[in-house]
C-alpha cells in the first residue's frame, strides 16, 4: 500500500503535503480529472500517508505497523459500488455516516474514507453523505475521486478541498508509457488514442485496444462505402463491448469536431477524414446524444446494445447525409 505518485502528480502532491504540515488539510478532499490519469492511485498514496506513523514528504515510510497492514488497516476505509454495480449505494453511505463518529484505532490518528468513484451516487446516497460533510469529525478525512464532478451535488463540491488533476503534460505521459510498452511509436499512437491519458493508454495497449478501435474504424468506412449493410456491421461489431464502443466513438467525435472548428484535421484518424466538410452544428447535436447514452452506461443503466448501436448509427447517417458524403443503410 506504499505506491508511489505519478511523475505528473508531483505539484498536487506538494501542495496537500504543505497544506497538512500548516494545519490546512481540509476534511474532505475533491480529487477530480479526466479518467485514466491515475487519481485513483494518487489517493491511495495519499491514503497511506495520512494513516502512516513516520510520513515522509514523498509519501508513507512502508515501514511502520500501519504501513504493513496496508489496505487492511482497520483506519482504512473504501467505499466504492459492489462487484457487478456502477451505483455506490445508500446504505454504504450510512456506514461511512457512523463510521465517522468512532475513534481512529490508532491514539492520535486519523480514519480515511475514499469515495471511488464519487460521482457514481443518486440523489440519496449523495445527501446522506452531505451529512458527514456537514458536522465532520476531527479525524476522519475524506478523499473523493471524481472524473466528472459536475454530476455532484453543489453543496458536496463546496464542502471539499478540491485538487484538480488536468491531463498530464505529453511529455512525461509518453516517458512513463514507454516504460510499459516498450516501443516508442506503438506508445505514442497508444496515448493518441486516449486523449493523452496514460494509464487508459496502457490498458488500451494490454487489452489489444487498438485492434478493437481500428475494426470499429473499418466497419464504419465500409458500411459508409456501401460494402457492407447496418445489420452487418452490427454483427461485426458483436465482440466489442458497449462502454467500449461509445468510448470510441466519442473520442473520435471529439476529434472531428476540433478538426471541423478549427479547420484543420491532424489529429483526425485517416478513416475519419472524408466527414471533414460535416456541419459542426450537425456534430455538436450527435455528440449530446452519444454522450448522454455513455453517461447512462457509467451511471449503470441497463440499454439494449444492439439498439444503442444501431440508433447511433443511423443518428450519424443524417449527419452524414448532405453535401458530399452518405452512408448506406
Amino acid at each position: 500500500m506504499t505506491e508511489a505518485i505519478l511523475p505528473w502528480q508531483v505539484s498536487q502532491w506538494q501542495q496537500l503535503v504543505g497544506a497538512d504540515s500548516e494545519g490546512r488539510l481540509g476534511h474532505a478532499l475533491l480529487l477530480s480529472g479526466p479518467g485514466g490519469i491515475g487519481k485513483l492511485r494518487f489517493a491511495r498514496a495519499l491514503m497511506a500517508w495520512l494513516v502512516c506513523e513516520q510520513p515522509q514528504n514523498q509519501g508513507a515510510c512502508g515501514k511502520c505497523r500501519s504501513c504493513h497492514y496496508g489496505l487492511d488497516n482497520p483506519d482504512l476505509h473504501i467505499i466504492e459500488p459492489p462487484e457487478g454495480k456502477k451505483q455506490i449505494a445508500v446504505d454504504q453511505v450510512r456506514e461511512l455516516v457512523a463510521l465517522s463518529t468512532q475513534t481512529a484505532h490508532r491514539s492520535g490518528g486519523r480514519k480515511v474514507v475514499l469515495v471511488h468513484p464519487a460521482d457514481a451516487m443518486n440523489a440519496n446516497t449523495a445527501n446522506a453523505l452531505l451529512k458527514t460533510l456537514e458536522e465532520p469529525s476531527g479525524d476522519t478525512v475524506l478523499i473523493l475521486v471524481s472524473n466528472e464532478p459536475a454530476r455532484l451535488l453543489p453543496t458536496i463540491r463546496s464542502r471539499c478541498q478540491q485538487l484538480p488533476f488536468p491531463t498530464p503534460n505529453a511529455s512525461l505521459a509518453l516517458d512513463w508509457l514507454k516504460m510499459s510498452v516498450g516501443d516508442a511509436a506503438l506508445a505514442e499512437t497508444c496515448l493518441r488514442e486516449a486523449g493523452g491519458r496514460p494509464l487508459a493508454a496502457q490498458v488500451l495497449f494490454e487489452n489489444d485496444g487498438l485492434a478493437a478501435r481500428e475494426r470499429c474504424d473499418s466497419l464504419l468506412q465500409a458500411w459508409a462505402a456501401g460494402e457492407q449493410s447496418l445489420s452487418q456491421v452490427i454483427d461485426g461489431l458483436k465482440e466489442v463491448e458497449l462502454d467500449f464502443y461509445l468510448e470510441w466513438f466519442a473520442h473520435r467525435i471529439h476529434a472531428l469536431l476540433v478538426a471541423v472548428m478549427a479547420e484543420q484535421s491532424d489529429d483526425v484518424n485517416a478513416a475519419w477524414q472524408r466527414w471533414l466538410d460535416r456541419p459542426p452544428a450537425a456534430i455538436l447535436s450527435f455528440q449530446k446524444q452519444l454522450l448522454d447514452l455513455r453517461a447512462q452506461v457509467q451511471r449503470g443503466v441497463a440499454l439494449n446494445r444492439q439498439l444503442t448501436i444501431e440508433s447511433l448509427l443511423l443518428s450519424w447517417a443524417m449527419v452524414c447525409s448532405s453535401a458530399n458524403a452518405g452512408l448506406g443503410v
